[in-house]
């Protein structure tokens, strides 16, 4: 706050700012505590983000095991014909309960496919997914997602009940019955033999 005084002995338009100094301490400090705690609240939420994406993830959870998105003549279900499918598996030794689970080709979408409730996986099997587009899941076959999938590559999503990514994988291009599956070190790689609801091979 400035006064401007007259008094004998004092120029005129004197200014008198005994209190700008005072509202200034007042006001300053906790401007610059906030934007301190801002800029720590901001650095904390960045470091937990890195740890996060850097923690593997748990075990125990369902694992992309072969992907087909190119079936000309490899595969052919006896209703649906020769669609696209992919192949869960279970690596532990216990049963993987999937429900309330998702599966999608878009994270934005993370139950573009919900498996039915009830739907178990037992130690070392596999369950196939029939990436029918257009074809809904029933209940005489609820494993059908009702989207296709693309050949040209794309990236696959297994997300859990709270809409965390239990499971994701990146599929490349790839030729007419040609899969991409998991090896036994736990590598895609690209297999000509494809071989769903069973162990994996390659050449």
């Amino acid at each position: 706050m400035i006064f401007y005084c007259y008094t004998a002995g004092m120029e005129e338009n004197t200014e008198i700012t005994f209190e700008n100094e005072f509202h200034k301490e007042r006001i300053g400090l906790p401007r610059k505590g906030i934007l301190l705690l801002i800029a720590a609240l901001v650095l904390l939420a960045g470091g937990v983000t890195a740890a996060a994406l850097l923690l593997p993830k748990p075990s125990g959870l369902p694992q992309f095991s072969e992907i087909m998105t190119s079936n000309h003549a490899a595969f052919d279900h006896p209703d649906y014909g020769t669609v696209d499918w992919v192949e869960l598996y279970n690596p532990t030794d216990g049963d993987i309960d999937l429900s309330g689970y998702g599966f999608t080709n878009e994270i934005k979408r993370s139950f573009r496919y919900r498996f039915p409730e009830g739907t178990v996986i037992k130690p070392g099997e596999y369950l196939l997914l029939y990436c029918t587009g257009g074809t809904e899941q029933s209940d005489n076959d609820p494993f059908c997602t009702g989207f296709n999938l693309s050949a040209s590559g794309e990236d696959l999503f297994l997300i859990n009940p709270n809409n965390v990514e239990a499971d994701e994988v990146h599929v490349p291009a790839l030729e007419a019955d040609t899969s991409y599956a998991k090896n036994a070190s736990g590598v895609f790689a690209v297999s000509v033999i494809p071989t769903p609801g069973k162990e994996n091979r390659f050449e």
